[in-house]
């Protein structure tokens, strides 16, 4: 996927005119994560991050017989997307990634994409509600991407995997293929390679001898690469995801890992930060983990906010 975190203009209170590609006063050029407005380190309130914005920027667009998807990783908190001044489709989570498909929005050369984003507390936006008892920072606070594929996509991958070595996946496919292949690798080397059932490629399980199950002490991670494949025999697409070999249950007396009771020692976290709110990278959320695991001993932590 190609990366769409520069060159966004950015406004407050956009005019309709806005999110067709007229011009507008006010706006400022950003880069994402974006936080709509610089909080204070105490005392912050809502009317700091709250209203209405626009953000816009345009995307080349250079082969028409491709399928083309806008992915927002966290746009905060109502979003509705334009492409060529169109509406494009809307969002109502905060905290929850949005992708949709442009392929009949978009032409041969630049397009404008642009974004309303009301970061208002709305009780119709959860976790909103007058029940909320921390700040709501608003922004395109995470990642954009523009994903170029084929004609047939894998949508999504979903893997079940326990500490066995059984796994089953589904696939999510849009557009006609044959058949399925799916490799189960560590690192570079191949642990298996096995095909989708004759009657459903899109599903697939198999026994795995030779692996290592994760736990929070040893997270071995294995990548699953799913492939789609044509009448020709060609790779149409491909989907990649990492997945553990592992067993989570809760029983009666506590909770049980791998067959094993296993006792959480956890803190709750927030992903907001002094002066940014959300828009912070992905280097310091992985800091916030390193400090939770290796400096405070914690195996578990509570994603609550």
């Amino acid at each position: 996927m190609k990366s769409l975190c520069n060159n966004w203009e950015f406004v407050k209170d956009p005019q309709d005119g806005f999110f067709a590609g007229e011009p507008a006063e006010g706006v400022s050029i950003v880069r994402l994560p974006h936080t709509v407005g610089e909080s204070p380190l105490h005392y912050a309130a809502p009317e700091d991050y709250t209203g209405i914005f626009g953000y816009r920027r345009t995307i080349r667009i250079g082969d028409l017989s491709k399928r083309y998807f806008l992915q927002f990783d966290g746009a905060a908190h109502a979003m509705t997307l334009y492409v060529n001044g169109r509406e494009a489709g809307s969002h109502y989570c905060g905290y929850t990634a949005f992708r949709t498909e442009i392929t009949e929005l978009v032409h041969e050369g630049d397009n404008v994409v642009a974004v309303r984003l009301d970061t208002t507390e709305r009780p119709d936006v959860p976790p909103f509600g007058l029940v909320m008892d921390y700040l709501g920072y608003g922004g395109l606070y995470r990642e954009a991407w523009l994903d170029e594929r084929g004609a047939c996509v894998i949508e999504d991958a979903f893997v079940r995997a326990d500490h066995t070595g059984r796994i089953e996946v589904d696939l999510e496919v849009s557009g006609a293929f044959v058949e399925a292949r799916y490799t189960v690798m560590d690192g570079d080397s191949v642990l298996e390679r096995f095909m989708g059932s004759s009657a459903k490629p899109s599903h697939a399980e198999k026994q795995i001898g030779d692996f290592v199950p994760w736990s929070p002490e040893k997270p071995a991670l294995y990548t699953l690469l799913a492939q789609i494949i044509g009448k020709d025999g060609s790779v149409l697409d491909e989907y990649a995801v990492r997945f553990g070999f592992r067993t989570a249950e809760f029983r009666a007396d506590g909770l049980y890992l791998n067959g094993e009771k296993y006792f959480m020692r956890g803190l709750d976290r927030h992903q907001c930060w002094p002066y940014i709110g959300y828009a912070a990278p992905a280097s310091l959320q992985y800091e916030d983990a390193r400090i939770l695991k290796e400096e405070l001993c914690c195996n578990a932590v509570r994603t609550s906010h």
